[in-house]
């Protein structure tokens, strides 16, 4: 046959490819263009909303805070106008006082004009205008303190105008620290007469800070005109101790507020480091000023947890945006290449129908040649057939006449001493006839086996009388070279329904090979068992001289022979086990065989279970 023609891509197949290719690119650059532009926009969006976020949750936070910070003004401012009160009340008295009065008179008068306020007041004290305690609510008798060096004194002593002074004293943290409110005392002609000072806890300036939750690190600070920290409120300072002492002056605080006026800033606090939204107020009375703090990260916490969750479905969105781009410029791709394919293949069909034309014709002439050849072995094959037939019955007339003739030659010779020994001839003519129409039988048993021609005749009959027959059938060899031989029948007598003969054949050709390779004194069995299927299994044992793998292999094929120096009388032609397999496949089963080098074969029969006969089945 001539070789087909190469093929190869036209001129036509190379220009469509690359104007499709350079297609392709164009679309996927448009399809992943558009793609990062949409996430673009997304993106742009989601950071706009971000954005728009922050900035709502910090007015929010403002308006929180002014809502707050306008009520601890307000309490604060009643606080101190309280105290202011309660100061009022003493110059009121200090300056009716007549200038002859006796401080036992001062302390009696200021203790009786004082015993109805309340408040959060925690001690009242007057010092004189030399600068000596003169009365105090916690200490009726309040021993020889001097305080005219201080600061607040001498500013009170020597200012006319000044007005109420609000400081801290004692420690910074603890239950002796106070807040001390002081105002100047003044004669009904305004001569200086001395200091009135209000102690007060801290923690009594705001009580509304218990009411309102600040969040976890919100604070409240009460500082004064010079910035300077006074008392500061958070969960951790209960006190009022948080930063006292800090100066907030510097920027972003504001430190020029006018009275009433309220201002917000953001920062990192000096005390702890959080960054916080402030809103400070200066109080419109005294020379205060209040911040409210919030963490900002509370503040901004819903907006956080917003953007946490348009930042995750925007990291979905352009995930899935990806997937689908390259999902999609795959498929271009693919569509791409299956096109160039396709217009590949209809030069190839081009090519390809040339080709079939001309096989169709080269088809044509080996349809005849084989149709020849079908019928050239037809023909051969009744030619065989005929020659079985012819040969089975040339050689089997003959064989007989030899056998009958050489057996009467045998049984009717002399045996007198001297006599030559024509019985002796006649006996081996006789061995070896018998054993030609053997190997004439085995072979024409094969060749109808593999023809599909050979039948069988099944029957119902019981195993016991079948597997004696066999053995008695080897027997004579057996004991010759003492060899055992034994029987072992199921407690429950056996019937199989097979053909008895066929069957006889293959236990007398596998009992024949086991004594043929068993050495003296050696033991064979014959066993029948069961598998899980319920199928039957009829067991040859020996304890000869066994076979390897390969050795197997090359005993089940016809004419097989494996060798050994053990053999005895004959060589055998080979086709003794071959036989055994094809007549136990003709019955649906199988043939085994193990074996360990040295140590003995088993050959084991496997028929199927329908092939037993159960109790209550007829008699054979």
């Amino acid at each position: 046959m001539d070789s087909a023609p190469e093929i190869t891509d036209s001129r036509r197949v190379r220009f469509f490819k690359g104007t499709a290719t350079e297609q392709a690119h164009r679309v996927t650059r448009q399809i992943v263009g558009t793609a990062a532009a949409l996430a673009l926009c997304m993106w742009i969006f989601i950071a706009w909303s971000w954005r728009s976020e922050y900035r709502v949750s910090q007015t929010v936070g403002r308006v929180q805070e002014f809502n707050l910070i306008a009520a601890f003004a307000n309490e604060l401012t009643l606080t101190l106008d309280a105290a202011s009160g309660a100061l009022q009340l003493v110059q009121n008295e200090m300056g009716a006082m007549p200038p002859s009065a006796t401080p036992e008179d001062v302390r009696a008068r200021l203790q009786q004009a004082i015993r109805g306020v309340t408040g959060p007041m925690r001690d009242i004290r007057v010092i004189a205008p030399d600068g000596r305690l003169l009365f105090s609510t916690r200490h009726p008798d309040p021993g020889p303190e001097d305080v005219s060096g201080h600061a607040n004194f001498v500013h009170l002593r020597d200012d006319l105008k000044a007005g109420l002074v609000i400081n801290a004293f004692g420690p910074a943290s603890g239950p002796d620290r106070t807040i001390t409110v002081r105002r100047r005392l003044e004669t009904v002609d305004q001569a200086f007469a001395g200091e009135a000072i209000l102690m007060m806890k801290p923690g009594s300036l705001i009580g509304l800070r218990h009411e309102v939750d600040l969040g976890r690190r919100g604070t409240i600070v009460v500082a004064g005109a010079d910035g300077v920290i006074l008392a500061g409120f958070d969960r951790d300072h209960p006190d009022g101790s948080m930063g006292v002492g800090t100066n907030l002056l510097g920027a972003p605080y504001p430190d020029n507020l006018r009275p009433g006026e309220t201002g917000s800033y953001m920062r990192y606090s000096r005390v702890d480091g959080v960054q916080r939204l402030i809103a400070v107020r200066r109080l419109a009375t005294y020379p205060l000023n209040i911040l409210v703090g919030l963490d900002m990260s509370d503040v901004t916490a819903e907006a956080r947890d917003h953007a946490i969750l348009i930042g995750t479905v925007g990291g979905g969105t352009t995930i899935l945006i990806a997937v689908l781009t390259l999902l999609l410029v795959r498929e271009v791709w693919r569509r791409t290449r299956r096109e160039i394919e396709m217009t590949a293949d209809r030069e190839r069909l081009q090519l390809a129908q040339q080709q079939i034309e001309v096989e169709r014709s080269r088809l044509a002439e080996t349809n005849r040649e084989l149709v020849d050849s079908k019928e050239r072995a037809e023909i051969a094959n009744r030619t065989k057939s005929q020659f079985l037939a012819h040969m089975s019955h040339e050689l089997r007339t003959p064989l007989h006449a030899i056998i009958g003739f050489s057996e009467l030659i045998r049984d009717q010779a002399p045996t007198k001493p001297g006599s030559p020994p024509i019985a002796g001839y006649a006996s081996d003519i006789l061995t070896s006839g018998r054993h030609l129409l053997d190997l004439i039988n085995t072979i024409l048993d094969i060749t109808k086996i593999e023809s599909g021609t050979a039948t069988l005749t099944e029957r119902l009959f019981p195993f016991a009388d079948l597997a004696r027959n066999a053995l008695v059938s080897v027997r004579a060899q057996a004991e010759m070279h003492r060899i055992t031989l034994d029987l072992r029948l199921p407690e429950i007598p056996l019937r199989l329904f097979a053909d008895r003969t066929r069957l006889l054949q293959v236990l007398i050709n596998l009992l024949a090979n086991a004594v043929k390779f068993t050495p003296d004194d050696g033991e064979i069995v014959l066993s029948v068992a069961f598998n899980a299927a319920d199928d039957v299994i009829l067991s040859v044992i020996d304890s000869g001289i066994g076979m390897t793998e390969a050795e197997i292999l090359v005993a089940l094929e016809p004419f097989g022979q494996v060798d050994n120096t053990l053999s005895r009388t004959f060589e055998g032609t080979g086709l003794g086990l071959p036989l055994a397999s094809r007549l136990m496949e003709l019955h649906g089963g199988r043939l085994d065989l193990t074996s360990i080098k040295g140590r003995g074969t088993a050959a084991r029969v496997t028929l199927p279970a329908w092939r037993v006969a159960r109790p209550g089945a007829g008699a054979a």
